[in-house]
């Protein structure tokens, strides 16, 4: 009987160089994270909105200490990923909130290494590292890198790496503690959590070992399903599939959901957006191109052939993961966010380097080469702060949450310029914010934790219309200029222009042009252009009423300079060419009007004016 010739020991250089070689591609696989802190810069990372002052509001204000609910959220139960995470790092992060992009880099770069020490168990350095690479090589990466609230996500993806690191190497302990952790960030790895014992990587265990595993993974699953459930009852918290969008699409059959989910997650973990794009083709072709590599090399190689074969309980374990991950996503349909498949990357890049590697290692390096490529495309971060941006609010990705982080952003910073402290009980106010934003303030909340006190309060503009009275300090009013997208308004002025507004609806244009004076001299802030726009445009219109044509010129076109997009100042000008006989450029006018504001019943009317009598002239 034959007998395994026992391998030839390494000499000590041979060693030395092996490990020199191994350290090196570890380096190689932290510098992946160099791109996606790169491509992040622009926004203000790891400046605090939305959900972040639900938590923070939470443990910085609220006094509540508690880990049995959702953390100042009515959805999930995540203590370690919530209100453990903002009780040590929420005062942090408000002073420095770059910190916060420090820790989800360095934590997600640990977990790229952990994984990689996992498959070097089966695989060559070069392989385990692209594998590995797949949660940092991802568009959507960029958002756990930005977003304070996603460390969540990062937190359950590093703990379920240290996971997988130590069922590789037999840890049961461990193991379970990982585990655990994983969970209590994000339920996202609880059907996963069952393959863990049958990592094929693992060092050699037999299957009493597996099942026994396999048991005490069950029964950690079930406790902390049970703890979930408790808390779920008790403290009232939910799941996304009970509200909006979501609750609306949950009759939808499984067999469409659960292709959504999978074909999403595999898009994303490609750095494709959900809806179709234009790279779409190149990369279908390029993953085409790559597995008739494999299929070439798979039909005139046995060596290839014992290869895969070799790989493919890694494959299949692979894909496994990927689809535990994706599945439970079905829950959220129809809205996709990417960030939420960035768990399943990890076994989506097993599988496909599994499947490309072990047939054709050469075809590793285009695979590398088209994840950079559609990583790069995706879209860029930055501090501008648009009125609206392109794409579906379904289909929320870095675009969205640059937006919100920046006027999360600049709206700190500009009341903190004029209000270092502001009185208990101060309100403060907003006026033509872009669209889609006020909720980046979560209501009172940002306010309150900005200034940590609980008695301020935040006005929204339709609310205090119908409270004048009500003591407003300042209103955020947002403007599409890019250099001052922001502005303060003062109380005082602002109520002096609805009052000024009231009385031309009165037609009382004396009063009208008092109360718009003393608007403008209550105003300190001279870079409010949206509002001294606003005065200007007004004015013109009583100039014009009272039979000022000259002065209402002057001021509807001061207002036009100050800001374009005045609903009065084409109005009055149309007025007054109409009133020359002007009759094609009164209507120009009125048609910029009313392709700016195409409710403008005032515009509309004259418009038909206008028409009527140039008719009427070319009759007679």
């Amino acid at each position: 009987m034959s007998r395994k010739r026992p391998e030839t020991p390494m000499t000590p250089d041979a060693r030395v160089a092996s490990g020199r070689r191994e350290r090196l591609w570890l380096v190689a696989l932290a510098l992946t994270a160099i791109p996606l802190v790169a491509h992040s810069l622009g926004t203000p990372l790891g400046e605090p909105f939305a959900d972040d002052f639900h938590f923070l509001h939470r443990e910085l204000l609220s006094g509540e200490r508690t880990w049995w609910d959702g953390g100042g959220s009515p959805l999930y139960w995540r203590p370690l990923g919530r209100q453990a995470y903002f009780t040590v790092l929420g005062a942090a992060m408000l002073a420095w909130p770059w910190l916060v992009a420090v820790l989800h880099a360095g934590l997600l770069v640990a977990g790229a290494m952990l994984v990689h020490r996992a498959l070097r168990r089966s695989w060559p350095a070069p392989w385990a590292a692209a594998a590995a690479s797949f949660p940092l090589l991802v568009e959507s990466a960029r958002m756990l890198l930005a977003w304070p609230s996603h460390f969540q996500d990062v937190g359950a993806l590093f703990l379920a790496s240290l996971t997988l690191h130590e069922a590789a190497f037999g840890r049961l302990g461990t193991m379970l503690a990982a585990l655990l952790g994983s969970l209590l960030c994000k339920e996202v790895g609880a059907l996963t959590a069952l393959l863990l014992p049958w990592f094929p990587g693992a060092v050699h265990r037999d299957r009493a070992w597996r099942l026994r595993a396999t048991l005490a993974v069950v029964a950690l699953v079930g406790a902390w399903a049970a703890a979930y459930a408790t808390v779920t009852a008790r403290a009232g918290v939910g799941f996304a599939h009970e509200f909006g969008t979501e609750a609306a699409a949950a009759g939808t059959p499984l067999a469409v959901r659960v292709p959504w989910a999978l074909g999403n997650g595999l898009r994303a973990a490609f750095s494709l957006p959900g809806p179709a794009g234009p790279w779409d083709a190149l990369v279908g072709w390029s993953v085409a191109g790559l597995l008739a590599w494999v299929a070439f090399a798979l039909a005139f190689r046995p060596a290839a052939r014992a290869a895969l074969r070799k790989s493919a309980p890694l494959a299949l374990w692979g894909a496994a993961w990927f689809a535990a991950s994706c599945v439970p996503l079905v829950e959220v349909y129809p809205t996709w966010s990417a960030q939420r498949a960035v768990f399943a990357s990890a076994g989506a890049g097993v599988m496909v380097v599994a499947l490309l590697a072990s047939a054709a290692p050469m075809a590793l390096a285009p695979l590398v080469a088209l994840r950079l490529f559609t990583f790069a495309t995706g879209p860029a971060a930055s501090s501008a702060l648009p009125e609206t941006v392109a794409g579906s609010e379904a289909d929320f990705d870095m675009r969205h949450l640059s937006r919100l982080q920046s006027f999360a952003r600049r709206t700190r910073d500009l009341l903190r310029e004029r209000y270092p402290a502001l009185p208990p009980g101060s309100v403060i106010g907003d006026h033509h914010l872009p669209f889609l934003t006020r909720h980046a303030l979560a209501g009172d909340r940002a306010l309150q934790v900005w200034y940590r006190d609980t008695t301020l309060r935040w006005l929204g503009f339709e609310e205090f219309r119908g409270a004048t009275a009500t003591p407003v300090a300042a209103f955020v009013e947002y403007q599409p200029i890019e250099r001052h997208p922001l502005a303060l308004v003062d109380g005082a002025a602002m109520r002096e222009l609805l009052e000024a507004s009231e009385h031309m609806r009165g037609s009382v244009w004396n009063e009208a042009l008092a109360a718009l004076g003393r608007a403008e001299s209550a105003q300190r802030d001279r870079a409010a252009l949206v509002f001294l726009g606003t005065l200007a445009s007004k004015r013109a219109v009583c100039l014009s009423a009272i039979g000022r044509p000259g002065e209402a010129e002057r001021s509807a076109r001061r207002g036009l300079e100050l800001w374009s997009g005045n609903p009065d100042s084409r109005y009055t000008l149309a007025e007054l060419r109409f009133a020359e006989g002007a009759h094609a450029r009164a209507e120009t006018l009125l048609i910029e009007q009313l392709t700016l504001h195409p409710t403008d019943a005032g515009s509309i009317e004259l418009l038909d004016r206008v028409r009527r009598d140039w008719l009427a002239r070319q009759r007679r």
